[in-house]
């Protein structure tokens, strides 16, 4: 048949184009050939591939092949090799059946955390380089994989829209936290590194010719000597401006790089430490970071890391979408430009791990300029551990213009990805919406100056300023096996909207429609209520009851080909539910308006559909899995209330509100009856725990009397 497309990202009009009648079973083929599969479909494709790879990197041909064996058939054929070569037989087998326990991440039913099946071409480009036992501290240990870790971090830069002017870099961590604590370390001390230059140039003897150094003053409008700027405009200078005093300083001197380097570190927060730098420099107040209420615990952590402090992290309350509240953010800087407390970075999460929303980054950019001029300056660190590889969806291909189906992301989120290019730096993790292998989280620098604020060095290893990455970030050792394997999957599927975007928006259209299960789950007959977090936009052309019956009406009985080909459904799903493929939701039974009722359900529900300890139930007796997370009330006041209602529980108890969590990573989620199938399984979950909490309430009561 011939049908329309509707949606080829948010922010566009929905545009009626012809689709080839293949276009739905190719999506479906491309997918098929970048994964094992979500009952191992690839497996033997996966072995053969995987054993080459172990062949070719065990022992690579072109080193020495006529080298004298050591284990030799003698050796092989004796009763002590024999022995341990059983006993390596036999615990492996344990191994092996105790590993057939672990979680099913490539199953439709995995809807728990953001884990997923690795792509086939992660999987395959990590073992290959795993087996060479790679060390990216230095290009010596892994002069392989350090390489491809400076492509893999071109590449992500590339995907986040980061402009070369700027010289962008980034490299690969262990995870998203590292990642975290590294952005907010180079970001403090880049915010104190002018009152640093200011006393060096007063100082030192050595910098007397850069005394009439200059520096652009936001406030004023114009530049003025840097050793007559004030304190407070000097914590509140541009980041570009301050990255590029070394280089400032070095044209006015004319000294070696290495000498100045050696001069000015003297004088760093880095070198000094907080108490130390504060006292030399009259300071009094102490920075904050600000953050919305949604940041991921690794933030409070990097707070006291890096000395400032976790009550210096200071959260923005959540709007209605769950989202960083503008709003209360805007008052919240004119609270400290008032008292002049200097604001070291606001933090936007680009996909809470918890709600899957996006702060509004675009706003935050707006505020940012007003109050730079204002006097009140702040870098912007964008924490896309989870929603970076979104990315890929608003980024053309270059020269793979096969038809695509529509994926439902909002306008919102379609600005938000067009505005991240304009942040100071991004968390973005390949083990999340990357699809590989742990560990392999990452991290990436609008400006690439802004790495040399937390560079270190040692003679130990040789260093190559052009392939070097370990000096720079906070771990040394770290596997090459990582990068290796983000590089093959980037260089296979591809950072654009036929690729990951392709992958990344099956799975996010799979999320809209589980959020549209989520509303319809409950029957009007059943003894119970399912309600997302996010509700419905304010300015839909749907209240919820006429949302419901255009779900039931026109979604859930619609097979992924009729979806996709529907223009006016395409729309709806794109203006609902969650931002990045995260549904957050809970149930209650009906008539209950107990907070503690409520939660002692959505526990029991999350009991039965999730696994921590093999040795209670296996794997095959949990039929969906979810994940569960709690609201409290300081920071989630404005939406808490909002869903309490909607709940039908009473909105002005105090207690925490626990609710359920789906995660979709698995792009065939939304293939035909999927979501039905596990929807059906969870009705039957919660049915079951309210008749067994109604049971023991009963017997309790029975006591009682």
């Amino acid at each position: 048949m011939n049908g329309i497309s509707a949606e080829v990202g948010g922010g566009q009009e929905l545009m009626v184009r012809k689709m080839d009648n293949d276009v739905c079973d190719t999506q479906w083929e491309k997918l098929g050939a970048w994964f094992i599969g979500p009952t191992a479909e690839n497996l033997d494709e996966f072995c053969d591939l995987a054993i080459e790879s172990i062949r070719q990197n065990v022992k690579p041909q072109n080193y020495f092949s006529n080298d004298r064996e050591m284990i030799t058939n003698e050796v092989k054929s004796s009763t002590t090799y024999k022995k341990e070569m059983a006993k390596l037989k036999l615990e492996l087998k344990g191994l092996n059946v105790a590993l057939t326990e672990s979680i099913p991440y490539s199953s439709v039913r995995y809807q728990g955390h953001m884990v997923s099946e690795t792509t086939l071409p992660a999987k395959l480009g990590y073992l290959a380089a795993w087996m060479t036992n790679a060390n990216n501290a230095a290009s010596e240990l892994g002069p392989v994989t350090t390489r491809l870790e400076i492509e893999v971090g071109k590449q992500l830069c590339e995907m986040i829209g980061f402009e070369s002017t700027c010289h962008p870099w980034g490299h690969i961590t262990n995870g998203g936290s590292t990642a975290n604590l590294e952005a907010l370390w180079a970001s403090r001390n880049i915010k104190f590194f002018p009152l640093a230059i200011q006393k060096a140039i007063k100082d030192e003897r050595v910098l007397a010719s850069a005394r009439d150094l200059s520096v652009y003053i936001p406030r004023l409008g114009r530049k003025q000597k840097i050793t007559t700027t004030s304190t407070w405009d000097l914590l509140n200078l541009d980041l570009d401006d301050i990255v590029e005093l070394p280089h400032n300083i070095q044209r006015q001197t004319g000294k070696d790089a290495a000498v100045l380097k050696d001069v000015l570190n003297k004088y760093t927060l880095a070198n000094d430490g907080f108490v130390q730098f504060y006292l030399l420099h009259g300071l009094r107040t102490a920075p904050i970071i600000i953050a919305s209420a949604a940041n991921h615990f690794s933030w409070g952590k990097a707070a006291t890391l890096v000395g400032v402090g976790g009550r210096n992290l200071v959260c923005v309350p959540f709007d209605r979408n769950a989202r960083m509240d503008i709003v209360a953010l805007r008052k919240l800087l004119d609270e400290k430009l008032a008292k002049k407390v200097p604001v070291i970075a606001v933090i936007c999460v680009f996909g809470t791990t918890e709600h899957g929303a996006v702060d509004p980054i675009s706003d935050v950019l707006k505020l940012r300029t007003e109050y730079r001029n204002k006097g009140l300056n702040f870098y912007i660190l964008a924490d896309g551990a989870w929603g970076g590889y979104f990315a890929t969806l608003i980024r053309q291909s270059q020269g793979d213009d096969q038809p695509l189906p529509p994926f439902p992301i909002s306008d919102y989120i379609h600005e938000q990805l067009t505005k991240l290019k304009y942040v100071d730096t991004v968390t973005i993790d390949p083990h999340k919406s990357g699809y590989c292998p742990y560990p392999a989280g990452g991290l990436c620098y609008r400006n690439g100056h802004m790495k040399s604020f937390i560079s270190f060095a040692t003679d130990m290893v040789f260093m190559d300023a052009d392939t070097v990455s370990n000096c720079n970030g906070v771990e040394a050792s770290k596997p090459g096996a990582g990068p290796a394997g983000v590089y093959l999957t980037h260089k296979v599927i591809g950072l654009h909207s036929s690729g990951y975007g392709r992958i990344l928006g099956q799975s996010m259209l799979g999320a809209k429609l589980f959020y549209c299960a989520w509303m319809t789950a409950a029957n009007s007959d059943d003894n119970f209520v399912c309600v997302p977090l996010t509700p419905i936009p304010e300015d839909f052309d749907y209240d919820e009851e006429s949302a419901k019956t255009f779900i039931r009406d026109r979604i859930l009985s619609s097979s992924y080909k009729d979806l996709v080909t529907d223009a006016e459904v395409m729309r709806f799903l794109s203006e609902i539910g969650p931002d990045v493929a995260i549904n957050a939701f809970a149930v209650n039974t009906k008539g209950n308006t107990s907070v503690n009722k409520c939660n002692r359900l959505n526990m029991a529900v999350f009991e039965k559909l999730s696994q921590s300890d093999p040795r209670r139930k296996t794997i095959r007796d949990i039929p969906l899995f979810l994940t569960k997370s709690r609201l409290a009330q300081k920071e989630c006041f404005r939406i808490l209330k909002s869903f309490k209602t909607r709940l039908g529980v009473s909105a002005n108890s105090s207690g925490v509100l626990t609710f359920l969590r789906n995660t979709v990573t698995n792009p065939w989620t939304s293939a035909d009856n999927t979501i039905q199938m596990l929807v059906q399984q969870f009705r039957k979950v919660v049915i079951q725990c309210i008749a067994e909490i109604d049971e023991t309430e009963n017997k309790a009561g029975e006591q009682t009397y």
